[in-house]
């Protein structure tokens, strides 16, 4: 956990496995943003905060499980967009805790009688909550989820963008809106802000999207030229290989799932383009 830079109040871990996570200190009490994924992680997050003062609530930006599945250990309203909530509510349990045992054994005991804690609070477009002498922006900005969420706090100078943003690292899009996706970097680099805090990697700031919105577009390119050339999908996903801007994983298994994910889901969306 670190203090951002030139702040007295936003504090981030982008250490854990799994999404960033941070938190912000109001006169009112401490909002959240994210929960860590592994139960042991959660725990300890836990009782960093305790130490600040009362957790009141805990916003997300998306709803995958690398965002949401620390949920259950933090007694607090948790807010998000409707369409996160929808797919927070459809969540099997039962592959949650399998998943638990596999990334983090030592939890397995903490997550006994693990259950969901379903959002309380949601919204369609925007909402601004005003606590203490802070103001929580939310903005839909679909992209790498439909439902995707900026939280922007303007007295912090500080917007937590979810994995629209990614700091120098893999990018997944399975459910990816690659217009939308774009057009939403536009908007968030367009943000009045010193410091960025995306889903995954290291905080930046805004000059770093110029960057990670040249890496989406041409993956996006790369895909949408094999459609116009007439590939089928499966020659897509054994011709295309990730854009080399960044390190990847030494696992050669999740390459190529991550391969074949993104380029299967890309193809169906340009393939419908090109009709």
């Amino acid at each position: 956990m670190r203090l951002l830079e030139g702040s007295s109040n936003v504090y981030v871990e982008t250490g854990y496995q799994g999404a960033n996570v941070g938190y912000v200190t109001t006169e009112c009490g401490i909002v959240m943003l994210e929960s860590p994924m592994r139960p042991s992680d959660a725990i300890a997050w836990r009782a960093q905060i305790q130490d600040k003062g009362k957790m009141i609530c805990l916003i997300h930006t998306e709803e995958h499980h690398d965002h949401v599945m620390g949920d259950y250990f933090f007694d607090v309203p948790v807010i998000c967009h409707e369409k996160s909530r929808e797919t927070i509510m459809a969540t099997n349990t039962r592959e949650l805790k399998e998943m638990i045992a596999n990334i983090d054994p030592e939890g397995v005991a903490l997550a006994k009688d693990y259950r969901l804690n379903v959002p309380a609070v949601t919204y369609s477009e925007r909402l601004t909550l005003y606590i203490g002498n802070h103001t929580f922006q939310l903005t839909n900005t679909p992209g790498h989820t439909i439902g995707q969420t900026s939280v922007l706090i303007p007295e912090e100078r500080v917007v937590f963008t979810g994995d629209n943003v990614c700091y120098r690292s893999a990018a997944f899009f399975h459910e990816a809106l690659p217009d939308a996706w774009l057009e939403s970097l536009r908007k968030i680099g367009e943000m009045d802000v010193d410091h960025i805090v995306p889903g995954h990697g290291e905080t930046c700031d805004r000059s770093y999207i110029a960057e990670w919105t040249k890496f989406l577009e041409e993956w996006f390119e790369n895909v949408r030229q094999a459609v116009r050339k007439g590939w089928s999908k499966g020659e897509s996903i054994e011709r295309i290989a990730p854009p080399s801007w960044y390190p990847m994983s030494e696992d050669e298994d999740f390459i190529k799932m991550m391969v074949r994910m993104n380029v299967s889901h890309l193809y169906d969306v340009f393939s419908v383009e090109k009709l």
